[in-house]
């Protein structure tokens, strides 16, 4: 599948209704994704991870999610169904159990809404950075951009920037917590230009002092603007 921006557009936690409650966003390229999860209300950081992701199943077509950092703690992988024919809409329609909050985390069935929402950008290049010492991601699709990391007190920096054509810039759509430990997207962008042959799964750059493995890499023409 080519990489993709989703936006989550409802829960549900059965049999309570459908409802959205934060600014969710998640980026997927080749076999790794980054999710990041904003509290509507408050602006606080709800959950954020990143890790590996992969088909399991064909019937029901299934996903794993393994999770590398995680906010919440947990690296349980988890698993659920996604159909993108079910609501006619060309949204997703994501079905599972997990651990529900508002049931002292009781598992729960429940369906998520899922809408791609990929922009363009001022690259062609879609990719997911792993730093080598494994709790930074960095990841960018068309015009979104997403950096995590993960300390070793437990505690996470998220940077979120969306590009504005009209200004030929980046913006700052989200940061929470201690985010000087990840880089700019226009220093990554840059730092990334002058390396000959970091497009290749698995290579390592340097990123400001930082060495980083690239994860997961495509071309993805249809997602740079032309300006």
């Amino acid at each position: 599948m080519r990489p993709q921006v989703l936006q989550r557009i409802s829960v549900r936690w059965l049999p309570e209704p459908a409802y959205e409650d934060t600014d969710t966003i998640a980026l997927n390229v080749g076999g790794y994704f980054l999710d990041l999860r904003i509290v509507k209300e408050d602006g606080s950081i709800q959950w954020t991870r990143a890790g590996e992701r992969k088909v399991v199943n064909q019937e029901p077509f299934t996903y794993q999610w393994t999770r590398i950092i995680d906010s919440s703690g947990i690296l349980d992988p988890d698993e659920a169904a996604w159909d993108w024919q079910k609501l006619g809409n060309g949204d997703a329609f994501e079905s599972g159990v997990a651990k529900c909050p508002s049931k002292n985390g009781a598992l729960t069935s429940y369906e998520e809404i899922w809408r791609d929402v990929t922009r363009t950008g001022p690259t062609a290049y879609s990719w997911i950075l792993q730093s080598a010492d494994g709790r930074t991601f960095l990841g960018c699709i068309g015009g979104s951009f997403l950096g995590m990391r993960g300390n070793s007190d437990g505690s996470f920096a998220v940077r979120r920037n969306e590009w504005e054509s009209g200004q030929r810039a980046w913006s700052i759509k989200f940061e929470g917590g201690n985010v000087e430990g990840i880089p700019e997207v226009e220093a990554v962008l840059r730092g990334l230009s002058t390396v000959a042959g970091c497009w290749t799964v698995e290579a390592t750059v340097p990123l400001g002092g930082v060495d980083y493995v690239v994860r997961a890499f495509e071309s993805a023409p249809e997602f740079a603007a032309i300006e």
